[in-house]
């Protein structure tokens, strides 16, 4: 039996440990986003009821009007994630002026309360596979309330 894929499967987990964003903000606008190529960001809701913001999703995910994320558990921390290819137009999605039918928050058409984005900027030489072992750990750390779990396309 070849162990190639675990062995860079450990090598990368080494690697993630020990990488830092370049830089850490509070989006604030569109703009903010420009010229991010990899990033981490972390999508919170600030001062809400978490179940009945879980409730809500629940019932605007069931009109199937947009696509919307898996259901988790109620959770302040509304959803991680990550983009290596466009992250001003993913903030947009989940923001709700994306398309309809991109798996994503779409926060414009059901959600009512504050809510805050950190942005985690990262290095352009680092790679997707690394990028996502630090996401699927700050989703395992911070319990999103929506999102899949676990890393893309394993």
């Amino acid at each position: 039996m070849n162990f190639e894929y675990i062995d860079t499967l450990i090598k990368n987990c080494e690697l993630a440990k020990n990488i830092k964003p370049n830089r850490e903000f509070e989006f604030n606008n569109l703009s903010d986003l420009d010229n991010i190529p990899i990033a981490i960001y972390i999508i919170e809701e600030i001062a809400g009821n978490i179940e009945e913001t879980f409730s809500k999703l629940k019932e605007y995910k069931n009109k199937k009007e947009r696509n919307c994320p898996k259901l988790n558990n109620a959770s302040s921390t509304l959803y991680v994630g990550s983009s290596t290819t466009g992250l001003k137009k993913r903030i947009k999605e989940h923001i709700g002026d994306g398309s309809k039918s991109t798996y994503s928050l779409q926060l414009k058409h059901w959600f009512k309360g504050n809510y805050k984005i950190t942005i985690k900027v990262y290095d352009d030489e680092i790679s997707r596979e690394i990028i996502q072992i630090i996401e699927d750990n700050l989703s395992y750390q911070l319990k999103p309330a929506f999102g899949k779990q676990g890393s893309n396309n394993r």
